[in-house]
């Protein structure tokens, strides 16, 4: 997940990498799984640089790449070289940028996506490669998404224990999610927990407070609904004290 970026084989590291550049474009490849033209890559990697420069130091770090990548098998098995750089995925390379996407795109309830899901770090490491930092947002403002929506069918379906796993590994991402509250408080009070149902009502009041927003009204209904605390006024009243965080 771009964390360290790191070729295995087998389960165990692959040779070193000789350039640090090549793993930069490693990256930049998973990034872009339809491709990228070799003068864009170039200009990634080395911004700015004289062009004879640039070409011979790109040069020799796709050719790193490319030892790293296809140690042991037919030059061209997995990079695609030319005017066009691309991975070649398939059963022997697997990119797990690629399978994240796959799964955060996925409707709610495909098969294995609720544990795939869960398993995702919240976030990429920080890099100076434009185009990795946006798929890093990308992904941070992906995730919690597709942790709501998976932990709303969860509900449905009656898996209530795996819909409170979900809609709170969302809100550790982003405490200010609200579909991910709303689905955590149904969670707890389908679970005869109303006091926990109360508790992330006022944990995501306090993250909303903290960005000068307050919870939608749907928000506010369903904690009225689930808590049986009526309306006064312009504003909730405060939460008795039993149910506090």
């Amino acid at each position: 997940m771009l964390g360290r970026v790191a070729v295995t084989r087998g389960g165990q590291p692959a040779r070193e990498w000789g350039r640090a550049r090549a793993r930069d474009l490693l990256a930049l490849l998973a990034v872009h799984d339809a491709g990228l033209a070799r003068e864009a890559a170039q200009e990634a990697l080395f911004p700015g640089a004289d062009p004879q420069v640039g070409e011979r130091n790109f040069r020799v770090t796709l050719h790193a790449l490319g030892q790293v990548l296809e140690e042991g098998v037919a030059r061209g098995t997995f990079l695609e070289r030319g005017e066009w750089l691309r991975l070649r995925g398939g059963p022997d390379l697997s990119v797990d940028l690629w399978e994240a996407r796959a799964h955060l795109g996925a409707p709610p309830g495909t098969p294995g996506r609720p544990a795939a899901l869960l398993d995702m770090p919240g976030q990429m490491a920080d890099t100076d490669l434009e185009a990795v930092q946006a798929e890093a947002e990308r992904h941070a403002a992906l995730l919690p998404e597709a942790l709501a929506s998976e932990a709303g069918h969860a509900l449905r379906v009656g898996q209530l224990d795996l819909a409170a796993r979900l809609a709170g590994r969302a809100l550790s991402l982003d405490p200010a999610h609200e579909p991910a509250a709303r689905a955590l408080m149904r969670a707890w009070h389908a679970r005869a927990h109303p006091a926990a149902a109360a508790r992330t009502y006022a944990a995501l009041r306090a993250a909303l407070a903290e960005l000068g927003l307050t919870p939608l009204p749907e928000t506010e209904a369903l904690h009225r609904a689930l808590t049986g605390v009526m309306r006064e006024g312009p504003g909730d009243p405060p939460l008795p004290a039993e149910t506090a965080p």
